[in-house]
């Protein structure tokens, strides 16, 4: 059997060992009810990332064509803070929306996630 958690460590040192230092930020919560609609403040986790470049990426339209779209696709350890859609990571070169966010979760224990970035 294997100890999923001890490899997501060893994937998280391996990042660590060719990424970079960047910041992932959740929006501010509303209340949980339409009474308490007074958001907090926003949240920041440092992270590291391997920046895997800008990609395209196909997405299909109701009569079948596929529509491109292009991405900054960035690899982020499963050890820390899970990046969400809707969350931004700010990079060297300003801040960019994840829009879309894939687990690599073998044995049901996740080791990394590629995300995918707005640009």
């Amino acid at each position: 059997m294997e100890n999923w958690a001890a490899i997501a460590a060893e994937v998280a040192g391996a990042i660590g060992e060719v990424g970079f230092a960047a910041t992932l930020t959740r929006p501010a919560a509303v209340g949980s009810t339409p009474w308490d609609a007074a958001p907090g403040a926003p949240e920041t986790f440092a992270i590291t990332v391997i920046d895997g470049g800008i990609k395209t990426r196909y997405s299909q339209a109701d009569n079948g064509a596929m529509i491109p779209r292009r991405v900054r696709a960035v690899t982020v350890p499963a050890t820390g803070e899970a990046p969400r859609m809707g969350d931004t990571i700010t990079l060297a070169d300003g801040a960019h929306e994840v829009v879309a966010v894939h687990t690599t979760a073998p044995g049901g224990v996740a080791l990394k996630y590629k995300v995918e970035l707005a640009i």
